[in-house]
């Protein structure tokens, strides 16, 4: 297993997430986990709970990638 850059593996400021690979990996799973949801359980609170926590990992991944989605 190839060692992590240090910026890599240093706790995010004000993120939940430990470090930008622990992002990729919840994004990931987090659509996985959106596609293998059955179509009786998508209601209007599925659908708002997903929003929101796209949208902070969307959050994430734009800082990952060098923009800043608050500009």
């Amino acid at each position: 297993m190839a060692a992590e850059s240090s910026e890599e593996s240093q706790p995010l400021h004000g993120s939940i997430y430990e470090n930008d690979q622990e992002v990729i990996e919840e994004a990931v799973r987090m659509l996985r986990e959106l596609d293998d949801t059955p179509l009786h359980q998508m209601t209007p609170l599925f659908y708002q709970h997903g929003y929101e926590e796209l949208r902070l990992l969307t959050l994430e991944l734009l800082r990952i990638l060098g923009s800043d989605p608050k500009a």
